[in-house]
């Protein structure tokens, strides 16, 4: 009688998540991956010293997405304890509710499948073809290590004081460059969004501030009386303005870089099911860094214009009032350039899958 194999049943723990386009994207077993790519892990590494700094990061980015569930179920169970029924400013939460948390997983699958292809195919591979290989995959792995490394130079650089229609532009150009049929629709609205309401706001303070100089010419000896019901509702209006602003600055940070994920997402299953014409996966890869490097940079300018406005209308806050407001956003706007760089780096597998196949086809007859 033949032995029976016992397949191993460990479930990886991350939930299945639908994928764009109406493409269900699937997980195996850890245990099976392992068993398909343990002994070939190595492979590059034998000729490829930094090899192993990419892993690292790899297994880095990979844990995005469950960092920022933690943090988010941490929050609802603080807000649970406290029953409250008001809109929080938890970015995490936001980041959620516009599906940011649910293309990042997807996107880590994507990349972690990819991974496992590549080492697949590299162990069917020996001699010469395996070299070559291994020559065309290093280099691709070579600009995107290049690309962390001038993050992890530039961290303070500011981002681009660029118009919105700019930035719009910029985009589309640099996914029709990639030859993939993607549009930055989502994206580009919720930037446009942003924008318009800082504009708006900035407006309203400057008419207010206007207002504020003229009353205040005019009623110079009223103001000595102890209270002025015209006073009382202005400052009001100008404390909800600043909690407004600070809700509506974690909120827009929260959309914008959610789009940014989504939108290397459809990119990633683009490059892998969908490109236009073929295009080389080194050239890709530099386009991809000028897209997520222009990501990063308006999420930066984002984030400074609106500590800009918070600190202006809450100029007659006090510094344990304002600054935590202040701080948070900064931190924030940091973090979205951080996960959207992170996110970047998940595309190195599919750009690597996506020169085998194209090898695979041009060497068929």
């Amino acid at each position: 009688m033949r032995p029976q194999i016992r397949v191993p049943q460990k479930a990886h723990p991350r939930l299945l998540r639908q994928g764009l386009g109406g493409k269900s994207v699937l997980t195996g077993g850890l245990d099976a991956l392992e068993f398909i790519g343990k002994k070939t892990m190595n492979v590059l590494a034998e000729s490829d010293p930094g090899f192993k700094r990419t892993k690292t990061l790899m297994e880095r980015t990979v844990s995005l997405s469950q960092m920022l569930r933690e943090a988010k179920e941490k929050e609802k169970q603080r807000l649970a304890q406290h029953l409250t029924a008001e809109r929080t400013a938890h970015y995490g939460m936001l980041f959620d509710e516009y599906q940011g948390l649910s293309h990042l997983e997807a996107l880590e699958i994507l990349s972690n499948e990819s991974e496992s292809k590549v080492q697949s195919f590299l162990a069917t591979l020996h001699g010469e073809k395996l070299e070559l290989l291994k020559n065309d995959l290093i280099s691709i792995k070579d600009i995107f290590a290049a690309k962390e490394l001038e993050n992890e130079e530039n961290q303070e650089e500011q981002g681009l004081e660029e118009k919105g229609e700019e930035f719009a532009s910029m985009l589309t150009e640099l996914l029709f460059e990639l030859h993939v049929a993607a549009t930055p629709d989502k994206l580009n609205k919720a930037m446009k969004k942003a924008y318009d309401w800082v504009e708006e706001d900035q407006t309203m303070v400057s008419v207010d501030v206007a207002e504020e100089s003229e009353e205040k010419t005019k009623n110079e000896e009223k103001e000595e009386k102890p209270e002025n019901p015209k006073e009382h509702r202005k400052e009001e209006r100008r404390t909800k303005t600043v909690e407004e602003i600070y809700m509506l600055s974690i909120e827009s940070l929260a959309e914008v870089t959610a789009r940014c994920i989504e939108q290397l997402h459809k990119v990633a299953e683009l490059i892998l099911h969908g490109q236009e014409e073929e295009k080389p996966a080194q050239d890709q890869a530099k386009v991809l860094i000028k897209l997520t490097t222009a990501m990063c940079k308006e999420v930066a300018s984002l984030s400074k214009k609106f500590t800009n406005s918070l600190t202006t209308i809450g100029s007659n806050k006090k510094a344990e009032v304002l600054n935590p407001m202040i701080n948070s956003v900064l931190l924030e706007g940091c973090n979205s350039t951080a996960y959207v760089q992170d996110a970047f780096q998940l595309l190195l597998p599919v750009l690597q899958v996506s020169h085998i196949q194209t090898s695979c086809s041009k060497a068929q007859p």
